[in-house]
């Protein structure tokens, strides 16, 4: 019986081993998987993005541009010779537009009266050009009528240009 005490106690003390074993491992898959979920939950909370911040962080696309076109010109230049001038203006709102519109006399003169001025000399250089558009600039951008606020004019655009 001696020997079978042994093979008994051989029995049991292998299972009493491999329990803590067992514990150990679980502990172990434990901790892995609460290591894992942290991971996974603070990645989460540091890529998501807040829909307010997502709407901001997204660039507005730029209003269309608006642009009056206006008749062309064709005046005579300081000596005998005549110049034929088509002008785009690019203004900052629909608004502008209209009063560029309403106030079309007045635009027109300003024009003849800047356009006869310049001698076709000046006017035949690059420069005299980019002076010529900074100038019918200035004299647009004046108010019309008292009282009323001048339109905003970002931009002159000669769209054709031939002097005879």
């Amino acid at each position: 019986m001696a020997s079978t005490e042994k093979v008994a106690d051989s029995n049991v003390s292998p299972i009493t081993e491999a329990r803590p074993r067992s514990r150990k491992k679980q502990a172990l898959v434990l901790a892995a998987l609460l290591l894992l979920s942290a991971a996974g939950g603070g990645a989460w909370w540091f890529t998501r993005a807040e829909p307010a911040q997502a709407a901001a962080a997204r660039p507005q696309p730029p209003a269309p541009p608006v642009f009056v076109e206006l008749e062309p010109f064709t005046v005579n230049l300081a000596g005998e010779r005549v110049l034929q001038v088509s002008v785009s203006l690019q203004v900052a709102k629909a608004e502008d537009a209209d009063q560029l519109k309403l106030y079309q006399p007045v635009v027109k003169s300003r024009m003849l009266m800047l356009l006869s001025s310049k001698s076709a000399e000046t006017l035949q250089a690059p420069q005299g050009k980019a002076e010529l558009a900074a100038e019918i600039a200035t004299a647009l951008k004046q108010p019309y009528v008292k009282d009323l606020a001048a339109p905003a004019i970002g931009g002159v655009f000669l769209t054709a240009f031939v002097i005879q």
